[in-house]
């Protein structure tokens, strides 16, 4: 079984076991798309390597995620954002970002996931350098992310809790997970970031 880390932080323990239960896939959205184009477009101007999947094993379930953009030793996670937006995407973007940079870390290679293969990406393989660095470009801000393996194992915890309430189906599970951390993960994990000043 497999869990994807960017639903790990985007959605609820309750909504994830809903969706592995009924073997839900979430339909993309017009602003994922808009976004993806976004990314394909910076990664062009940038002549690096997008798009590249990473897998952590764990004893009962992988967990899949993906970096926008690979160039020597950068890996940068992209998000399109257009004038005002609310100080949770900010938040989420950063917790997810350190979150893939812990993973990172795990890997030594990445490779081309198969929906863009489906799109006519060539399978590539990259090896990860021993001194990668991650940064989260934010519209025209960036930051620097850091490693953080207390944000790397609560998401493990939480895709623990899905998984060890999926047999039998147990909602109060993930419920009680929720009532604790629903809206507070980034106020629980307190991630460690600076902006960089261009």
């Amino acid at each position: 079984m497999f869990f994807s880390a960017s639903q790990l932080v985007k959605s609820s323990a309750s909504q994830i076991l809903y969706f592995k239960t009924k073997k839900y896939k979430p339909e993309v959205t017009k602003n994922q798309i808009i976004g993806n184009k976004h990314a394909d477009k910076i990664v062009k101007q940038q002549k690096a390597a997008s798009e590249k999947r990473g897998i952590v094993k764990t004893k009962d379930f992988n967990i899949l995620f993906s970096i926008d953009m690979l160039k020597d030793n950068l890996a940068v996670e992209i998000k399109n954002v257009v004038g005002e937006y609310e100080q949770w995407y900010l938040e989420s973007s950063i917790l997810q970002s350190t979150f893939y940079y812990t993973m990172l870390l795990q890997c030594k290679t990445l490779d081309t996931p198969k929906f863009r293969q489906i799109e006519g990406y060539p399978q590539e393989i990259v090896n990860i350098p021993d001194n990668i660095d991650f940064q989260l470009w934010f519209g025209d801000n960036k930051y620097q992310i850091f490693a953080d393996y207390n944000v790397f194992s609560f998401y493990k915890d939480k895709a623990k809790v899905i998984f060890n309430s999926l047999n039998p189906i147990d909602y109060d599970n993930v419920r009680t997970f929720d009532k604790i951390y629903k809206f507070n993960e980034y106020k629980h994990l307190k991630p460690h970031y600076e902006k960089i000043i261009t």
